[in-house]
């Protein structure tokens, strides 16, 4: 199952290793040869940036994908730089998916991109939507283990709210909020991963019990905010695994959780439970 899959591609490591896998789209419409030719350099640039940094913490090195796709709404001269406002979409390419229709940057011909403590408001946003990932990635291999790479994205905002580029930031301080704020949903994903993790050690019953754990978190997370968009973009994600624990536990005991989570795909769990019975 591809989505199971994408587990082995976050790859624990003692070695030095990159942190990030980026993969960057930078579109536009009516753009003229010159302004192709630099949206390709900061591209080139963002990748760079990227492969060059490392987003994790210090107890891991990780290899995830950082996708991030721009599309370029205005391109505006400023004396020896150019002003990008984009609308932009980072994901890791699997269960977070954060959007972001404010931002604006400097970009010159030739700029190289560094970590410093003065506000950059490319790198910057850069930065809060990797620690973002990374953090998410962490909270599923530790029980909230990413609260001090969360606390590298508040420090961005306190420089981001307090700059020239300020626009843009009480929104993302909300999602923020949000987002380290359900530890229902923070502790469920960890749960999720301690029962595949399980069941590849063959521990069944030990994996049931995460998973139903996990499940509880879930429901409860839904119960007290339907409208969690990071809590149901990662149902939306994982809805199916309940035909791969169905099958791997030869028991359709949870599915009643998935129905209760998922209440938009009854057709889906009905053929996983209709298959089981044949």
């Amino acid at each position: 199952m591809k989505k199971i899959c994408f587990l082995c591609l976050v790859i624990l490591s003692f070695l030095s290793a990159q942190t990030f896998t980026p993969n960057i789209t930078i579109e536009g419409q009516n753009l003229n040869a010159q302004e192709v030719r630099i949206i390709g350099e900061l591209k080139n640039t963002i990748e760079r940036y990227i492969y060059s940094n490392s987003f994790s913490n210090e107890n891991y090195d990780f290899i995830v994908p950082y996708r991030i796709t721009m599309n370029v709404t205005q391109i505006s001269p400023s004396g020896s730089k150019i002003v990008f406002s984009v609308n932009a979409f980072f994901s890791n390419e699997y269960d977070q998916r954060y959007i972001d229709n404010s931002w604006t940057f400097e970009f010159a011909e030739g700029e190289a991109l560094y970590r410093e403590m003065m506000y950059h408001p490319l790198r910057d946003i850069i930065d809060y939507y990797g620690y973002l990932i990374m953090a998410t990635e962490m909270d599923g291999i530790e029980d909230l283990g990413g609260n001090s790479l969360f606390g590298l994205a508040t420090e961005i905002y306190s420089r981001g709210n307090s700059s020239q580029w300020s626009k843009g930031w009480n929104t993302r301080k909300e999602d923020l909020d949000k987002l380290t704020g359900d530890f229902r949903l923070r502790r469920a994903r960890f749960l999720y991963n301690q029962a595949f993790w399980a069941i590849d050690d063959g521990n069944g019953t030990e994996a049931w019990y995460y998973l139903e754990e996990a499940l509880k978190y879930l429901l409860e997370s839904r119960k007290l905010d339907q409208q969690n968009k990071f809590l149901n973009f990662f149902i939306e994600q994982h809805y199916k695994d309940s035909d791969y624990f169905t099958r791997i536990f030869q028991d359709t005991g949870l599915i009643p959780f998935y129905r209760a989570l998922a209440p938009q795909h009854e057709s889906f769990f009905d053929e996983v439970e209709m298959n089981y019975n044949e």
